[in-house]
């Protein structure tokens, strides 16, 4: 049952640094100026919205700027929370894994 954790948090760790990664980089280019990133980062996010078609992206409706928001300013922290509490083994880990995903599954 031990390595079972193990391999769970270990795959958590990686999402979580995944999300705390792109979150800033990538996604928040939907909600702040485009002139605070570098070319490659905006290159990168104009080329997955012709590449892939998606229209969120492109066109920035008011309900995925606000969800946007949402993922900076709250599930973001979250997910750095959630990256310490891995790597320190801290007791709270599982209730903050918890609150970040029933956010994310309420704003899907």
């Amino acid at each position: 049952m031990g390595a079972f954790v193990k391999l769970i948090d270990a795959i958590l760790f990686l999402y979580f640094l995944v999300i705390a990664v792109l979150t800033p980089l990538i996604d928040s280019q939907s909600c702040l100026p485009v002139d605070h990133f570098p070319d490659l980062l905006v290159d990168l996010h104009l080329w997955y919205s012709r590449e892939y078609g998606d229209y969120l992206v492109t066109e920035k409706p008011n309900f995925f700027v606000g969800l946007v928001w949402l993922e900076l300013l709250f599930q973001w922290p979250i997910s750095i929370a959630n990256l310490y509490g891995i790597l320190a083994g801290k007791s709270w880990f599982r209730t903050t894994c918890l609150v970040y995903g029933v956010s994310a599954f309420t704003s899907m």
